[in-house]
């Protein structure tokens, strides 16, 4: 399967508060592990490779394009605002991690971006359940979310629900 992702670099900042100059080193692996992570156990995958196929020869039907325009960029944009702040402030080097400084900025603190995360991934999983409650009321125009022809050990079928929460 080709390496399509659903969310552009254009469109993420876009509808985001992410700065133009954010380096899309870090933020594309960030995409199409959000794509991979979140966006594929919702849709489940008959329905995730059809769409990556229908958007790879540019055929996707007006109800497609919909669902991905109004439900799953909005969806991903929320999932990247989650998992960026920890990437974005802690760097990988060959000998460590590493906080990178600035003149013009201090990093956040571990609480600071565990605050921001937090606001985040309630956006995103009501986002992702807005989603999910999209496909569900619609079988007709979305007949694969549900089922999977073809299922192999590798297949995901698609969650009914996407929120998560701690025990207190």
């Amino acid at each position: 399967m080709a390496d399509v992702l659903f969310l552009s670099e254009t469109v993420l900042k876009q509808q985001s508060i992410l700065q133009d100059n954010v380096d899309m080193k870090v933020v594309t692996p960030i995409i199409r592990e959000v794509q991979y992570y979140y966006v594929l156990p919702i849709l489940g995958t008959s329905l995730y490779n059809d769409l990556i196929t229908k958007v790879t020869n540019s055929t996707l039907s007006n109800a497609e394009k919909d669902v991905l325009d109004d439900y799953i960029i909005p969806c991903m944009v929320q999932y990247c605002k989650y998992e960026l702040p920890m990437v974005m402030n802690y760097k990988y080097f060959n000998k460590s991690v590493g906080v990178q400084n600035s003149d013009n900025m201090n990093p956040a603190s571990l609480d600071e971006i565990r605050a921001i995360e937090d606001r985040a991934k309630n956006k995103a999983e009501w986002y992702a359940e807005r989603l999910t409650k999209h496909l569900l009321a619609n079988p007709e125009t979305f007949p694969l979310h549900l089922s999977q022809p073809n299922s192999d050990i590798d297949t995901i079928y698609a969650k009914k629900t996407n929120y998560t929460s701690g025990m207190w």
